[in-house]
């Protein structure tokens, strides 16, 4: 039987009232790929406190115990040291995981019970890809237009091998990144310029609305055509860091990529 490890990394700030509710998808769908009887799967849950200010250290002592006794699972916190944003958190969350397959989840977010067993399978039958991703689904109405472009541009539907993860510097840190909200578009964008990857055509994660987060300010975009859609309602002018960085890592893509075939 093979096995495989997984680290599901879940930064998190001020997110108390839903991380408990996080995790538990995340051992659900553990649960569901170990109930096969040929994959056995141990999986690293690693969630990064990005200062918060809330009972998130509570809920930390409240999920150790919880975990400690499920044999599939280990449970490990870590900090960022003040709130930096999510690409940093996610970066500090995947030095203190050690397997070698990496998933991303928000705190407000859910797994659903197919995600790591769809993931970590195509990656183990395929070593030519560098990593794999899903489809989400939203909890409010979305144009079906609009799906590709999301899958394809986010992270909590993603599944990658650490080596890649590092090879590209992970996720950017320079806080235009955070204000604009283009780690995850910027990370996508570089992981495709370096190492194929593969979509599972599956709806394996449930992305939550809030007030004032990101889901919740698209409704109405996502509820509209994407043809029908006035782009200048949300005119996107990338800072000069954001634009000097994307070519910086661009061109580190091209550098290593020329190395690799020569």
């Amino acid at each position: 039987m093979p096995s495989a490890r997984v680290a599901v990394v879940i930064p998190t700030f001020n997110n108390a009232a839903t991380l408990v509710r996080t995790v538990e998808s995340v051992i659900v769908a553990t649960d569901h790929a170990n109930a096969s009887a040929d994959l056995e799967l141990h999986t690293e849950i690693v969630v990064v406190d990005d200062g918060s200010t809330d009972d998130t250290r509570a809920v930390f002592d409240c999920l150790a115990a919880h975990l400690a006794p499920l044999p599939a699972i280990t449970f490990k916190t870590a900090s960022t040291g003040g709130n930096r944003g999510a690409g940093p958190a996610r970066n500090t969350g995947v030095r203190h995981a050690s397997a070698p397959l990496i998933c991303f989840l928000d705190a407000d977010d859910e797994f659903l019970p197919p995600h790591l067993d769809a993931c970590v399978r195509a990656l183990l039958d395929d070593r030519e890809i560098g990593y794999v991703w899903t489809r989400r689904q939203l909890d409010v109405p979305m144009h079906p237009s609009w799906g590709p472009s999301l899958d394809r541009s986010t992270v909590m539907n993603l599944c990658i091998r650490r080596i890649w993860h590092e090879i590209v510097k992970g996720f950017p840190e320079h806080p235009d990144f955070r204000t604009m909200g283009t780690e995850d578009s910027f990370y996508r964008i570089v992981l495709r310029a370096l190492v194929p990857g593969r979509e599972i055509d599956m709806e394996t994660v449930l992305i939550h609305h809030a007030p004032g987060n990101s889901l919740d300010r698209q409704r109405d975009k996502l509820a509209t055509p994407v043809g029908e859609w006035d782009g200048a309602k949300e005119l996107f002018v990338p800072s000069d860091a954001i634009m000097a960085t994307l070519q910086e890592r661009l061109e580190y893509v091209e550098r290593l990529k020329g190395e690799i075939s020569a």
